[in-house]
């Protein structure tokens, strides 16, 4: 997505707009929920967010978790590589508590998780099985077929006050509404081919890695599964030297 410099021009164009507002106010047409706190959700990785929501989370983490960011940094970049041949890869915001680590700026997807629905509640087809084949093909790299076959379950543990689950319809239409605030950042034909939704760690990757990490990441991924880290560990080292 963006590099460092164009993101706080980005973080200056949502301010001036009110986009961060906006945002809230979307995420405020959601009932209040509660749960068991199992983190089901967290451990099947990490589900995507729009731009506008990573400014969101960028800045809450910029301002208010200085002592963390080494933690997010190394748990983001690893996730960003190894999302596809680790399965012990989760949400890097997930703490040692089990906790959330950026609760008050998690994404809508994950404010709306258990709000649909059995009936309704679908996670899509990840295309996984296609790019596993691929990834084989091409770079005879295999992505593990527990990845592959993992999908996320439908949770009966989420309370809402409303007492009743959302349209399918209705959340759709706030989709569309957290949409429309990334077309102030990128075209409306990127924001509907949902070139703007990837999950928080990717979106942070794209930020703190430079162009040349990034195109690694086949490399990298190929290394690990041949039980070399030597790669992904210099490049963190890096990393690690990025401030927010």
């Amino acid at each position: 997505m963006l590099q460092q410099v164009e993101l706080y021009s980005a973080l200056g164009k949502a301010e001036q707009n009110n986009l961060f507002i906006k945002l809230q106010e979307v995420y405020e047409k959601l009932p209040k929920t509660t749960c068991t706190g199992c983190a089901t959700c967290c451990n099947w990785g990490s589900p995507p967010a729009f731009f506008i929501e990573y400014l969101n989370m960028y800045k809450h983490i910029r301002d208010n978790q200085k002592a963390e960011w080494p933690n997010i940094i190394k748990k983001s970049a690893e996730y960003f590589y190894l999302e596809l041949v680790d399965r012990q890869q989760k949400c890097p915001f997930l703490n040692e508590d089990n906790q959330c680590s950026i609760y008050h700026v998690r994404p809508f997807s994950c404010r709306s998780y258990g709000l649909l629905s059995k009936e309704d509640f679908e996670t899509g087809n990840r295309g996984l099985q296609q790019l596993a084949k691929k990834f084989k093909e091409e770079y005879d790299l295999v992505i593990p077929q527990e990845i592959i076959d993992y999908e996320l379950p439908w949770c009966d543990k989420v309370v809402s006050d409303a007492g009743k689950f959302i349209e399918k319809s209705t959340l759709a239409g706030y989709v569309a509404q957290i949409g429309t605030l990334d077309c102030y950042f990128f075209s409306q034909d990127l924001v509907d081919q949902e070139g703007t939704l990837l999950p928080y760690p990717v979106h942070l990757a794209n930020t703190i890695l430079g162009s040349g990490a990034r195109a690694r990441k086949m490399k990298i991924m190929k290394q690990y599964t041949e039980g070399n880290r030597e790669l992904l560990d210099s490049i963190m080292d890096k990393a690690l030297s990025f401030h927010f």
